[in-house]
């Protein structure tokens, strides 16, 4: 896959979009900006849609409520309990959404396993999670540590605002430790040929350190990746 990739606040992640059911009747997402994925998801979907939309800023969630029936304005690192906070609480009803949605935000929270869990009970059984987030195995983080370099930028990798960091083996125990159960993973790879003469240098690297070369090219090409984590049951 190739395309481009898009600003947070006003467009769509379309490897987001495509994962999300049409069918699906009750969706929370965290951090839904402008709503963009709101509305897309609405135009697709095949009847009606119960879309709670939780967000850090409240000029950006102000552009979103025609796209949506719930929302607040909430910093969920400053919340440690949902049941202790009566809008959320009587909103994210335990075992009751068919999607709870993280599309770049896990890696702004100092605590994202602990929203994720909480999210994760918000789900019906059989329901899923759908989140994107930045791979920081990609070859272009390894070019600027050999220069000795770590970027401080306003979006993409080197983002100044993300907290943690993640590689595809950290996102899948992330979901897992949840109590989901990956069911996709989708790389999203934009310009691949960029970072090949790179990744092909640094291969006796790899398999110095017992790694598979192949595969430490295959997971060093994707900026991102969505993954899909079902919450067992029927």
């Amino acid at each position: 896959m190739q395309a481009s990739p898009t600003p947070y606040y006003g467009n769509v992640n379309p490897t987001l979009l495509a994962v999300v059911d049409p069918s699906a009747q009750r969706i929370a997402e965290f951090g839904c900006g402008a709503g963009a994925l709101a509305r897309a998801v609405r135009q697709r979907s095949t009847g009606q849609v119960h879309y709670v939309g939780i967000e850090l800023m409240a000029d950006e969630l102000a552009k979103a409520r025609d796209a949506l029936d719930v929302a607040w304005v909430r910093n969920l690192d400053h919340v440690p309990v949902w049941a202790d906070d009566p809008e959320l609480s009587a909103t994210l009803l335990p075992n009751s959404f068919d999607h709870v949605i993280f599309g770049d935000v896990l890696e702004h929270l100092y605590h994202p396993a602990r929203v994720l869990e909480q999210a994760v009970a918000c789900l019906r059984p059989g329901g899923s999670a759908l989140v994107c987030i930045p791979n920081v195995q990609h070859w272009s983080v390894m070019a600027q540590l050999i220069r000795g370099h770590w970027p401080q930028e306003d979006a993409g990798l080197f983002d100044r605002t993300h907290i943690r960091w993640f590689t595809l083996n950290d996102m899948g125990q992330l979901l897992q430790q949840a109590g989901l159960v990956v069911e996709k993973v989708i790389p999203r790879v934009f310009k691949p040929e960029n970072g090949q003469a790179l990744l092909q240098a640094l291969q006796p690297a790899a398999l110095m350190l017992g790694v598979d070369p192949q595969q430490f090219v295959r997971r060093s090409l994707p900026l991102q990746y969505v993954l899909v984590g079902r919450k067992p049951g029927p």
